[in-house]
């Protein structure tokens, strides 16, 4: 009996190193396509507001390419969404990882059947299923699907991932070669320009200054160099952002930037490194940039310094949070700034800086201290603000205010129904939603259609979500910025691929096509002759395709059709007709 307990011991003691070791080789995995291997993005690649968490490969611009298995395992998930990965596999494997595989057009057979039979017993079309281990076992090298378009999809590719499966946290597999590509990379990143930002601290929130932007250009010997010639000027504490962009090979696709380190005199002070990526922490790719020109822009604005609500392990060193700090002496700095890609390619920017003896501290920005280590509440000009623990990547001074200038709204039949009202300062993320509330005067019969507005600065409107109640509309945004009061009481467009009577007798799908005005569509149905149908839902093409299913419809006859949505007011349309199949 002990033999049998000391043998168990040692398999649970030796199973984690065995899959860590299954983790290193570079072979594990197969490519999930048999065609040639090329990359339209990598991992990390830095979004308006997260972290790329796979490659995507190129399928030749055609959707329906075989899908295979990357290892041995068992598909362990499957998801179809509007948008997001779409219809997508998850593969769980005996080294401690899973395979993802989104934007997939269609599953196997097998695998359709067992989604189809879910969608009909639970009547939902939007599904997540987990099934049974031992119920869908795959090798390596199993056709799994085939490529697709599905989700929030720019084209024809597969999203691919490797996570830990213990906490899904996303692995680089680039430089882990675990996927090789056909096109050598041997390009360096290419350095866009430098910014430089003094940072003051008034009653323990750090103050920010207007960035500067240098330009930089590349040497013969292929490092990089400001264009001025004279040394920069930074108050007694600075950091900087590097903006910088990637290729590879032969395509023509842009890159993020793999890694980033900053030195001062010689010593290593900051180094962002893009892997492992938790998908609770991913949000804080919004901390991570100078977020202005981030969302602008193709290129990846780094910021190589930490805030302090920054909880990102991507910043694997961090010395004084990658402030420059003159001290006493007051003597030069020497900056080098090194970019990395995925392959190993470095380029390096070097140069120096100078403390500036005319350095002014900022004037007080007026507003209240909003910490990030605690609740903030706000309520002023008819509109309250709670903003959470956490939400708040550093203290700031929180201001708001109603915005004088006449906007005209550009979209048909929406007008602001409250004063125009900003938060904060400018257009700043949140790592999780501040609660919004706008007082507003709104007649009873359209209480049930009002909702909040975001404010473009060309006065635009877009919808922000939100409820009435109690004489204000009450909601939630992940970003200050302007909002107001609006009502929507327009109804969703529905349109048929069929006209009333049609003879769809050759035909295998149909196809509603629903758009919305302002708040989107949010949820739909549809049958026929009474009973619950699934659809395909393309979100960003406002699409719904229905596969006749011959089990359920009867042949030679004529059938009623109807489906019905309704946008994020509240506001429905039904379309009914009949058919010949």
């Amino acid at each position: 009996m002990k033999i049998k307990i000391l043998a168990l011991a040692a398999a649970a003691f030796l199973a984690p190193l065995l899959a860590s070791a299954q983790q290193q080789q570079p072979d594990y995995y197969a490519p999930p396509l048999d065609i040639p291997i090329y990359l339209s993005a990598n991992f990390g690649e830095i979004r308006t507001n997260r972290f790329h968490t796979g490659i995507d490969i190129k399928t030749q611009g055609v959707v329906g390419k075989p899908l295979f298995a990357a290892a041995d395992g068992h598909i362990a998930r499957v998801t179809v969404a509007p948008g997001g990965y779409g219809r997508a596999l998850y593969i769980a494997h005996p080294n401690g990882t899973t395979t993802v595989y989104a934007h997939m057009d269609r599953f196997t057979d097998e695998l359709e059947s067992y989604l189809r039979a879910e969608r009909l017993r639970l009547k939902r079309s939007d599904i997540d299923l987990f099934p049974d281990a031992a119920r869908f076992p795959v090798r390596r090298g199993d056709r799994i699907g085939t490529a697709g378009n599905s989700g929030a999809s720019g084209g024809p590719h597969l999203h691919f991932e490797v996570r830990n499966s213990a906490d899904s946290r996303a692995l680089n597999v680039m430089p882990r070669g675990w996927i090789v590509t056909e096109n050598p990379d041997d390009v360096p990143p290419r350095i866009v320009r430098l910014y430089h930002i003094d940072v003051d601290t008034l009653a323990g929130v750090p103050i920010h200054s207007r960035p500067r932007p240098y330009d930089v250009t590349k040497n013969d010997d292929g490092s990089w160099s400001l264009v001025r010639t004279s040394p920069l000027k930074g108050g007694p504490t600075s950091y900087f952002v590097v903006e910088a962009t990637d290729r590879r090979g032969d395509v023509t696709n842009t890159f993020g930037i793999h890694r980033a380190r900053l030195s001062i005199d010689g010593q290593e002070r900051v180094v962002f490194e893009k892997d492992g990526v938790l998908f609770t922490h991913t949000r804080y790719a919004c901390a991570s940039v100078l977020y202005d020109v981030q969302r602008n822009s193709r290129n990846e604005a780094v910021m190589l310094a930490l805030r302090s609500g920054n909880r990102l392990p991507m910043y694997k060193k961090a010395v004084e949070r990658g402030v420059v700090s003159f001290g006493e002496n007051g003597a030069s700095k020497q900056i080098e700034i090194t970019v990395e890609d995925d392959a190993g390619n470095i380029s390096t920017l070097a140069f120096e800086v100078e403390p500036d003896l005319a350095h002014t501290p900022p004037p007080h920005p007026g507003g209240r201290i909003a910490s990030n280590r605690g609740d903030f509440v706000h309520s002023a000009d008819g509109l309250s603000v709670s903003i959470p623990r956490g939400a708040l990547y550093e203290p700031i001074f929180y201001t708001q205010s109603v915005v004088e200038k006449t906007i005209a709204p550009r979209t048909d039949g929406i007008a602001p129904l409250s004063p125009i009202l900003r938060t904060g300062d400018g257009v700043q993320p949140l790592q999780s939603a501040m609660k919004l509330g706008i007082e507003a005067d709104i007649p009873e019969n359209m209480r049930r259609r009002a909702c909040l507005a975001r404010v473009s600065d060309s006065g635009g409107l877009s919808w922000s979500g939100g409820t009435y109640s109690n004489g204000s509309v009450n909601g939630t945004s992940r970003d200050f910025g302007t909002f107001c009061v609006v009502v929507d009481t327009t109804s969703p467009t529905v349109k048929s691929s069929f006209a009333e009577g049609a003879d769809l007798s050759g035909s295998r799908t149909v196809t509603i096509t629903a758009t919305d005005n302002f708040s989107g569509i949010a949820n739909f149905t549809g049958s026929i002759d009474g009973e619950w149908i699934v659809f395909e839902r393309n979100a960003s093409r406002g699409q719904f395709v229905h596969r006749f299913d011959p089990e359920r419809l009867a042949a030679g006859t004529t059938h009623t059709f109807e489906f019905t949505c309704r946008d994020g007011a509240g506001n429905s349309s039904t379309w009914r007709g009949t058919f010949y199949k």
